[in-house]
């Protein structure tokens, strides 16, 4: 079935109560998609008599589909598959809580500016969890040129001393007001090229604000000169700012002190620039089905506000495949 279509959407459902991902305690982000989109795959295959080996489907006729849904557009002649784990529990874990005690925030990672993808992704998101808002929305939007900025920058970088986020403030009073001020000469380089898209896919997000269906915005991995302009130019300003600690051990001063002065919560995290293609490469590509790079995919998790507890964790991702028999 794979074999045949063009588009691929994948919704793992709630990872917290596959017992794979359970056992593998201490996977990073990227393992732990992959491993979730595999075993997704798998039940689909199985449940639905299309085993998937080396890109191979075998229907057996015995076996209703009771969670595929196959679809192709009126424009084109591409079809789309639907994938969801026949027993995932998000409704219910849902529906175990009131609506008011939950707090569900959304990571998108996306690597082109297109308004389509990003609403078809939101759209999904929703859909997913059964919901009509959502707390928070992280956007993390990771082209090609960046990522080639940072390599070429790669051997000029400074070499950081580990520290925790939390003791920067007293590090901060020590740097001089420029330097404040100041994002690295790669860090602009990389704002000149990222945020024209950026603000694209923020227009996206700020009408789904304005429609009460997100109440907060937040980006990752910019610095603080670029997150100045974003807010500066946005309507609805960001109040999260997320930094890859893995990249920069150090907050940089600019965006510390930026976050700090406009009231703009700052977190880190441990996602790599290239964990769309990584995770498609990892999946779909060891299936035998050609895929370098997932559109997009965005992370969900719900909180259960008065206790802080993790209640639900899952992704959705969508594709493009490149089919060897096409």
């Amino acid at each position: 079935m794979l074999k045949s279509a063009s588009k691929v959407t994948i919704n793992t459902g709630n990872v917290l109560n596959l017992i794979d991902i359970k056992k593998k305690a201490g996977q990073n982000v990227t393992e732990e998609l992959s491993e979730s989109i595999k075993l997704t795959l798998s039940e689909w295959g199985n449940k639905n008599g299309y085993p998937v080996q080396n890109g191979t489907t075998h229907a057996d006729s015995s076996q209703a589909s009771d969670y595929m849904v196959v679809s192709t557009s009126k424009n084109t002649k591409e079809a789309l598959v639907n994938i969801t784990r026949p027993h995932d529990d998000v409704h219910n874990k849902m529906a175990e809580e009131e609506r008011k005690n939950l707090k569900i925030g959304v990571k998108i990672f996306i690597n082109e500016d297109s308004t389509t993808a990003l609403t078809e992704c939101m759209e999904n998101v929703f859909t997913a969890l059964h919901t009509e808002h959502i707390e928070n929305v992280i956007l993390a939007y990771n082209p090609d040129v960046p990522t080639r900025v940072e390599a070429r920058d790669e051997n000029t970088k400074s070499t950081f001393t580990k520290a925790s986020p939390i003791s920067l403030g007293s590090n901060v009073g020590r740097v001089s007001s420029t330097e404040i001020e100041a994002d690295s000469e790669a860090d602009a380089r990389k704002c000149e090229a990222i945020l024209p898209g950026i603000k694209v896919l923020w227009a996206v997000l700020e009408d789904y604000v304005k429609d009460g269906r997100v109440q907060q915005l937040g980006v990752a991995d910019v610095g603080g000169g670029c997150l100045r302009k974003l807010h500066a130019w946005a309507r609805v300003k960001p109040t999260i700012a997320q930094i890859n600690l893995a990249s920069c051990c150090v907050v940089p001063p600019s965006l510390h002190a930026f976050c700090r002065a406009n009231d703009v919560q700052l977190l880190t995290h441990a996602d790599p620039p290239d964990l769309l293609s990584l995770a498609a490469l990892k999946t779909l590509s060891d299936a035998g089905i050609g895929c370098n790079n997932l559109d997009w995919c965005a992370r969900y998790q719900v909180h259960i506000k008065c206790r802080g507890v993790l209640a639900l964790k899952g992704y959705v991702c969508k594709a493009t495949l490149q089919n060897k028999n096409k």
